[in-house]
């Protein structure tokens, strides 16, 4: 432990004199200020959009953006040294590659985390200052949120430089994980969320008073209203909205996103709309899994890959 946190704080050292940890504080001001920025700009006037009107746009720009700049964070944690060789004498020291690889992890995680918050905190000050604390809960939960993807993906982006392949390949390949995540696996999981989502409200009624007088099942079938064990007898299988919510807890992006809507206040009724029967604790227990499962994931398999790499 004592190994790990002296790499972390050498690590920490570095980035505090590296441009690129400015040009990541920079992007990430750009994140949590544009949104409050460019929504009054529409209409034709300056000043900071409410809370409201903000998260929309912010969620949208958080799940393209926060896993690129992470996925090339993570990438370079590795690569760059490795390929220029100045993590050589460090591992000739008596640290385990273990400690190496979770020091400079902690290390990088600790000091771009606190850019984060940083750069996200100041936006939401600006405006509970300007425009009022109305919906403060919502920005808290994407920022939140936004920093679960980014420590995710960011260990993804870690995973594929720790073979100490170069920069080159290592950047590369976190720009087409990028695309894969935030792109291709997210269209493919939305469609299918929108397959198994409820019929809309235009196909209610259409038996009129015979569809209020006749309950029907799952199935179909006419239930008989003086019969109270008739639902119960049906054996219990997953709604459809539970099953959205696992298929969402397949990609970071798309668990970032449901997230958001489980935790808003404001946006939690839209979703129990979306997905009905997939709320509760139900829903709470395949967001908590889904994070643990792509915050751990993939730092086992960048700490499998990095004990296996040729240093020579």
């Amino acid at each position: 432990m004592a190994a790990a946190l002296l790499v972390a704080r050498r690590e920490v050292r570095l980035l505090r004199r590296s441009r690129a940890t400015l040009g990541a504080g920079v992007l990430l001001a750009a994140v949590a200020w544009l949104p409050a920025v460019l929504l009054p700009l529409r209409r034709g006037t300056l000043g900071i959009a409410p809370f409201p009107e903000i998260l929309p746009l912010q969620i949208a720009l958080a799940a393209v953006v926060l896993p690129l700049l992470a996925l090339l964070a993570g990438a370079e944690l590795f690569a760059g040294e490795l390929e220029d060789g100045s993590l050589v004498p460090a591992l000739t020291l008596p640290i385990s590659r273990r400690a190496c690889f979770a020091g400079k992890g902690l290390g990088r995680a600790a000091t771009l985390g606190a850019v984060y918050l940083a750069a996200f905190a100041s936006a939401g000050l600006a405006v509970a200052a300007v425009r009022g604390p109305t919906g403060w809960q919502d920005w808290v939960v994407v920022t939140g949120a936004g920093l679960l993807v980014s420590l995710s993906t960011g260990g993804i982006g870690a995973a594929l430089g720790a073979a100490g392949s170069g920069r080159v390949r290592a950047f590369g390949a976190a720009l087409v994980t990028w695309i894969v995540l935030v792109f291709a696996l997210d269209a493919l999981l939305l469609t299918a969320v929108v397959a198994l989502a409820p019929p809309p409200p235009g196909a209610i009624g259409e038996h009129g008073h015979e569809e209020l007088a006749a309950p029907r099942s799952a199935g179909g079938t006419e239930m008989p209203i003086h019969d109270p064990h008739a639902r119960a007898a049906e054996p219990e299988e997953p709604t459809a909205g539970a099953l959205s919510a696992r298929l969402l807890a397949l990609s970071p992006v798309s668990l970032f996103r449901l997230t958001c809507l489980a935790a808003s206040p404001d946006l939690r009724p839209r979703l129990a709309l979306a997905m009905p029967g997939g709320t509760g604790a139900g829903l709470w227990s395949t967001i908590v899994a889904g994070w643990l499962i792509w915050l751990a994931g993939p730092l086992a398999a960048g700490l499998r890959r990095f004990l296996r790499a040729d240093l020579s």
